[in-house]
């Protein structure tokens, strides 16, 4: 008889697949670079076309509903990180490509001879993408990052404590 601790998958009790996060990681953080580059070809607000790539981010909750899943926003391995790391990795393309255009309107005091490379503009919001999820997977930054379940007892304990002080009063 064969056993099903051999799935690929991880049981809930084991925690998030690092090798999952990793793979969603890369992917968000191309959407977010093409999010990005989707508003700029369309002439829009550097700040809307940063929007634009954290629209990516509802892909993952749309996938957890088609395939049933538990919706995870709040849990390290789920969208917790999406939208911050989306924003961040699309804002620095733009960013980028910002000053980019300013470089090589004939302003007088050139940075890169001929711009910034699109290269390195894409490599710089991808791999923003990807630190934030980094940060967002080993750091959890004072409780910035928590799940939702960490989140709630958190939020529990501060309601606590304001009734009690308002009681006080």
């Amino acid at each position: 008889s064969s056993s099903s601790s051999s799935s690929s998958s991880p049981s809930p009790e084991h925690g998030p697949s690092v090798l999952r996060y990793c793979f969603e990681s890369i992917a968000l953080g191309s959407l977010a670079v093409v999010g990005a580059q989707q508003g700029i070809m369309k002439g829009l607000h550097p700040l809307v076309s940063s929007a634009l790539g954290v629209t990516v981010a509802l892909g993952g909750v749309i996938r957890d509903l088609m395939c049933d899943r538990d919706l995870t926003l709040g849990a390290a391995s789920g969208c917790q990180s999406y939208g911050l790391a989306s924003f961040s990795g699309a804002a620095v393309y733009v960013g980028l490509r910002e000053l980019h255009v300013w470089n090589c309107a004939g302003s007088t005091a050139k940075l890169v001879n001929g711009g910034i490379p699109i290269g390195l503009r894409i490599l710089l919001g991808f791999s923003t993408v990807f630190g934030v999820r980094w940060a967002a997977w080993m750091l959890k930054p004072d409780g910035f990052l928590l799940g939702m379940d960490e989140s709630a007892e958190v939020n529990h304990a501060r309601l606590e404590k304001a009734v009690e002080i308002f009681k006080k009063e």
